[in-house]
C-alpha cells in the first residue's frame, strides 16, 4: 500500500521537474524567439505604466475624462421629484457614497459618482459641496467637483439650442461662424459693430421666418428695470413703470398750480389730494404702485430690502450712497439679485408642492444669472466708487442672501455694471406723456440703447433683446405697448428669413459724426455701416467743396437791399473799421442757415461727459 508520505514525494518532485522545464522552455523562448522577446517587452512596459499611474496624482486632465464618463454613466438616471421621495434619495446615495469609500481608491471614482448623485437633489448645494470638502477624500471632492464643472460646460454648450424659445421667432448665432463677423486676429467686417473691449463672441439675433413691415416680432418682460430719479414722483408705477392715471391729472394740476399764487396753489393741493389711486408703500413715500400686484411684487423682490424706511439702517444708507454717485446700476444690481433669489425659491417651492407649469421649456432650466453670463458687457475700470457701494450692497443683503459677499467680488460687481452699460434699454413713457427733465440732483450718467422716439422715463435689461446688435439704419424698433417695461420688438421694414436684426442705439436722425462720437464713447462702436460710410464720404466731398470755394477769388456782389444783409451805407456810416466788421459779423450770423445751428448741437453732444471706461484693446 502506498502511503500518504510517499504520495507527496512524487507530487513534489513532479511540480519540481515541471518547473525546471518551464525554466528551460522560457529561456530558449527568450533565447530564439524573436517575438517572444517582443511581447516580453510589452508586458513589462504595461505593467510598469500602470504601476506608474496607480502610484502618482491623478492630473487635472485624467479627472475631467474620468468625470466625463462618470457624468455619461448617469445620464439616464431617473430623479426623484416629492420632497420625500429627494430625502430617501439622498440619504441612500450619501450611504452608498460612505460605503465606497470604506472599500478604498479602487471604489472612488464609483462613491464620487453617487456623492454628485445625492448633490442635485439637496436643496442647498453649496452647503453640502463644503461639507464633501471636509469628510471625503480628496480625490473624491475632486471627481465630484469635476463633475459639476462638466455638466455646466455641457449645458452651456446646448444654451443657444434652447434658448430663445422657438415661439419668439429668433435665434442667437455667432456671425464669427457665419462668416459675417471678426476673428480676434482679423479686421473687422464692413458691418462688424463692437471692437476688442466688448467682450464675447460676436453674436447677434437673427429671424427664423420672414416678417412683414410693423410686425411684431416678439414680445418680452424685463429682467430686472428701475424708474429714473426725475421720474420717481408718484407719476410712475415703481415696479412696472405704468403711467399711474390719477397721477397725470395731478400733474397737470401741478402745472397750473405754479403759474398761480402761493394761496391758490396750496387750495390746489387740497382739492388734488385724494384723487390719487396710486398704492404707496407703507413704508416709504418713494415707492407708488399702480396696483396691489405690483406692490406685492415689489416687496417680495426686493422693496423689502431696499425700503429707505425699513428697520435696518443699511438700507437708508444704501439709498443715500446710490443717490450721491448718480448712478441706477447699484439699484439695478441690488434688484436682480432680489429677484434671482426670489425667482429660485418660487420655482423651488413650486417643485416641493409637485405644481407644474405646462408652459414650461428647456429653457427654463436656466438660471437668470446664466442667462446674465451669455450676454456681452464693456470692461470698465472699477472705481472707489464701486468699492463703497459694493460694501454697501453686502451689508443690505448678505443676511437674506446667504454667500452673496463671497460671490459678488469686486471684479463680479464691474462686470456686471459692463453688461447693463452696454445691454440696458430706455423704458419710454405712454404716449406724449412728458417726464420732468433731470435735474443736477437727479441726473444719472448710466448708459442706455436710446433712439429718443419718446420721453425716458425708467431703464431695463432684457435677455433676449439684449442680443440686438446696433445698426445706424435700424430694421426693428424696441416698442411699449403696454406702457410698462414689456415690450415688443417691431419691424420697421421688411425682414427675411436668417436676417440678423439691428435696433439703433443712439437717436438715428442725428448727423453721422454725432452717431460715431455717441457710439465710440459710449459702446466702443467704430461703426462702418453703410450708412456711415456714405454720410462720411458725402461730407468729406462738401468740404473738399467747400476748402475750393474759399480759395477761388470772390465774384460774388452784395445786394444791399437783401433782407439780413447789411448795407454799404451802413458799413460806411461806422465810427470805426472794427465796428463795421462787427456789424456785418453780427448779421450775418442771425441769418445763418439751419445747417450751421445743427453744427452747433453736434459740438454739444460731443461735449456731454462720459461714464468711466478702459481704453480700447487691441488683442481681443
Amino acid at each position: 500500500m502506498v502511503s500518504g508520505k510517499n504520495i507527496a514525494a512524487a507530487v513534489s518532485v513532479t511540480a519540481v521537474v515541471a518547473g525546471l522545464s518551464y525554466i528551460a522552455y522560457f529561456d530558449y523562448k527568450r533565447r530564439n524567439d524573436r517575438q517572444f522577446r517582443r511581447k516580453l517587452k510589452r508586458d513589462r512596459k504595461r505593467v510598469e505604466k500602470t504601476a506608474e499611474k496607480i502610484s502618482r496624482e491623478p492630473t487635472l486632465d485624467d479627472i475631467n475624462e474620468q468625470a466625463l464618463e462618470l457624468l455619461k454613466s448617469i445620464t439616464n438616471a431617473k430623479q426623484p421629484e416629492s420632497p420625500e421621495e429627494k430625502e430617501q434619495y439622498f440619504m441612500a446615495q450619501v450611504s452608498k457614497g460612505e460605503s465606497l469609500c470604506g472599500a478604498g481608491p479602487a471604489a472612488y471614482a464609483e462613491a464620487a459618482c453617487h456623492f454628485f448623485q445625492a448633490l442635485k437633489v439637496y436643496p442647498n448645494p453649496v452647503e453640502l459641496v463644503m461639507i464633501y470638502q471636509k469628510t471625503t477624500p480628496d480625490l473624491v471632492f475632486k471627481l465630484v467637483m469635476a463633475m459639476m464643472a462638466q455638466e455646466v460646460r455641457q449645458k452651456q454648450a446646448r444654451y443657444y439650442d434652447v434658448f430663445p424659445t422657438e415661439d419668439k421667432h429668433v435665434r442667437i448665432k455667432d456671425k464669427n461662424k457665419l462668416g459675417e463677423g471678426k476673428a480676434k486676429d482679423k479686421k473687422p467686417a464692413k458691418d462688424a459693430d463692437t471692437k476688442g473691449d466688448v467682450v464675447t463672441p460676436n453674436r447677434g439675433l437673427f429671424a427664423t421666418k420672414d416678417v412683414a413691415a410693423d410686425e411684431i416680432v416678439y414680445e418680452e418682460d424685463s429682467v430686472v428695470s428701475t424708474l429714473l430719479p426725475c421720474a420717481q414722483n408718484g407719476k410712475y408705477c415703481y415696479h412696472c413703470m405704468r403711467a399711474i392715471p390719477a397721477a397725470e391729472a395731478e400733474a397737470e394740476a401741478e402745472d397750473t398750480a405754479e403759474a398761480k399764487s402761493e394761496a391758490a396753489e396750496e387750495e390746489t393741493e387740497e382739492k388734488k389730494a385724494p384723487a390719487s389711486d396710486g398704492i404707496k408703500c407703507d413704508k416709504c413715500a418713494e415707492a407708488v404702485y399702480c396696483s396691489e400686484e405690483c406692490r406685492q411684487d415689489a416687496y417680495d423682490a426686493y422693496h423689502q430690502f431696499l425700503c429707505p424706511k425699513s428697520s435696518a439702517a443699511t438700507a437708508n444708507d444704501f439709498a443715500e450712497q446710490a443717490k450721491k454717485s448718480h448712478e441706477l446700476a447699484p439699484i439695478l444690481i441690488a434688484k436682480f439679485f432680489g429677484i434671482l433669489v426670489d425667482r429660485e425659491k418660487k420655482k423651488e417651492l413650486a417643485r416641493a408642492l409637485g405644481v407644474s407649469d405646462k408652459n414650461t421649456s428647456e429653457a427654463d432650466e436656466y438660471t437668470t444669472w446664466e442667462h446674465l453670463e451669455s450676454m456681452r458687457y464693456l470692461e470698465l475700470i472699477p472705481s472707489a466708487t464701486d468699492a463703497a457701494m459694493l460694501h454697501k450692497l453686502g451689508e443690505l443683503m448678505s443676511d437674506s442672501v446667504p454667500g452673496l459677499n463671497e460671490f459678488v467680488t469686486g471684479d463680479r460687481y464691474t462686470m456686471l455694471k459692463g453688461k447693463l452699460d452696454y445691454n440696458a434699454y430706455a423704458v419710454h413713457s405712454a404716449g406724449d406723456a412728458e417726464v420732468p427733465k433731470e435735474t443736477e440732483d437727479t441726473h444719472v450718467s448710466d448708459t442706455m440703447r436710446d433712439d429718443h422716439s419718446s420721453s425716458t422715463v425708467g431703464i431695463s435689461l432684457y435677455l433676449i433683446s439684449s442680443h440686438i446688435a446696433h445698426g445706424c439704419d435700424p430694421n426693428v424698433q424696441i416698442v411699449f405697448p403696454d406702457n410698462t417695461d414689456k415690450i415688443a420688438v417691431k419691424a420697421l421694414k421688411p425682414i427675411a428669413a436668417d436676417e440678423e436684426l439691428r435696433v439703433s442705439f443712439v437717436n438715428p436722425l442725428l448727423d453721422v459724426a454725432a452717431r460715431q462720437k455717441q457710439l465710440q464713447s459710449s459702446y466702443r462702436i467704430k461703426c462702418t455701416c453703410t450708412k456711415c460710410e456714405t454720410e462720411l464720404a458725402a461730407a468729406k466731398e462738401d468740404a473738399a467743396g467747400n476748402a475750393d470755394v474759399s480759395a477761388a477769388p470772390s465774384t460774388e456782389t452784395i445786394d444791399p437791399t437783401a433782407e439780413g444783409t447789411p448795407s454799404f451805407a451802413a458799413v460806411a456810416a461806422s465810427p470805426s473799421p472794427a465796428a463795421a466788421v462787427a456789424a456785418f459779423n453780427s448779421e450775418h450770423e442771425k441769418a445763418a442757415p439751419a445747417e450751421s445751428q445743427e453744427q452747433e448741437q453736434e459740438q454739444e453732444l460731443q461735449d456731454e461727459p462720459t461714464p468711466e471706461e478702459t481704453p480700447a484693446s487691441d488683442d481681443e
